[in-house]
């Protein structure tokens, strides 16, 4: 760079020096800079997108085991169902069988007080034989002959009311066993729904916070008139009745050209359905109803291919 020179010609009007020559080469910055400033912006925007592909691999994983999480709280969902089922079949046989034991004690009591009437009838009837003066010897071999076989009537019954009873304590010790097995199952149930309830925004600022997860796409939504489809992204919603004072409704969802009823709904809860050839797992959560109206929010994953239920083989 070349230091401006001073003219001071004496004839320029008012004896002012006149500046002359000006700088060479027209920029402040030289080539070497530039070329360390590019290296230097190429090595961030590298940077940049390196850590953008680690944290989509990273959200891919994290996404593929909440969907198995979700499958397998599904799974124990529907394999407690089915328990529940089971256990109720079982005490149904368990009670018919405590009414057949019960059938059989009372048969059993009937037939000792025939026993009993029959024993009071030999009884008369020898008192009968003595008043009449009969062979002494004969009255007696009738009457150990009659005793004999009461008393092995009596303990023949006296035995089958002891097994009677054996049965019915062991009919109670299943039913009781049963009964602590239905317990457990339902507490299971209980945890299961907790944990998918921990997923569930109620209100405006509980969804604020699972949008900052990342996970799913959320959607909020107002149905404003019962038996009018309301599109909600590429599903519709037709609320057919509501019941403000209990937090319940009845909705039916269309899609892929079904109708999904969901009757006797609570408020909060989430009820899912499978979209598409991929079987995409939607959720619908209503967070308030009204008497001819209702809103929540509908929410799927965002990314798609890996919450894929079916894959589609194409």
């Amino acid at each position: 760079m070349s230091t401006p020179s001073l003219n001071l010609n004496s004839n320029q009007p008012g004896g002012q020096p006149v500046r002359t020559g000006g700088t060479q080469g027209g920029g402040l910055i030289t080539d070497g800079v530039k070329t360390v400033l590019i290296f230097a912006l190429v090595a961030a925007v590298g940077y940049i997108l390196l850590d953008n592909y680690r944290y989509q691999q990273k959200s891919s994983a994290e996404l593929t085991k909440i969907g198995d999480r979700l499958l397998e709280l599904e799974n124990r969902n529907k394999m407690g169902d089915a328990r529940i089922a089971t256990l109720k079949g079982e005490i149904s046989a368990t009670q018919a069988a405590v009414g057949d034991t019960k059938a059989e004690i009372r048969k059993t009591a009937q037939q000792t007080q025939s026993l009993h009437a029959e024993g009071q009838k030999t009884k008369e009837e020898l008192t009968q034989a003595l008043a009449a003066k009969a062979d002494s010897a004969a009255v007696e071999a009738k009457v150990a002959s009659v005793r004999s076989e009461t008393d092995s009537k009596i303990g023949q019954v006296t035995s089958e009311v002891g097994g009677v009873r054996t049965e019915v304590k062991t009919v109670r010790t299943d039913l009781e066993t049963t009964r602590r097995d239905l317990e457990g199952t339902q507490r299971q149930l209980v945890d299961v729904k907790d944990t998918l309830s921990a997923a569930v925004a109620k209100n405006s600022a509980e969804l604020s916070q699972l949008r900052l997860k990342g996970e799913r796409e959320y959607f909020e939504f107002t149905v404003p008139k019962k038996n009018q489809a309301t599109k909600v992204e590429d599903v519709y919603l037709i609320l057919k009745s509501a019941d403000q004072k209990k937090g319940k409704y009845t909705m039916t969802v269309v899609v892929d050209d079904s109708r999904l009823e969901k009757k006797d709904r609570t408020i909060n809860e989430p009820v899912q359905f499978l979209v598409g050839k991929n079987r995409i797992r939607y959720e619908v959560v209503v967070n308030w109803v009204q008497k001819d109206k209702c809103g929540g929010y509908l929410s799927y994953p965002k990314d798609k291919t890996l919450s894929a239920e079916h894959p589609s083989k194409e």
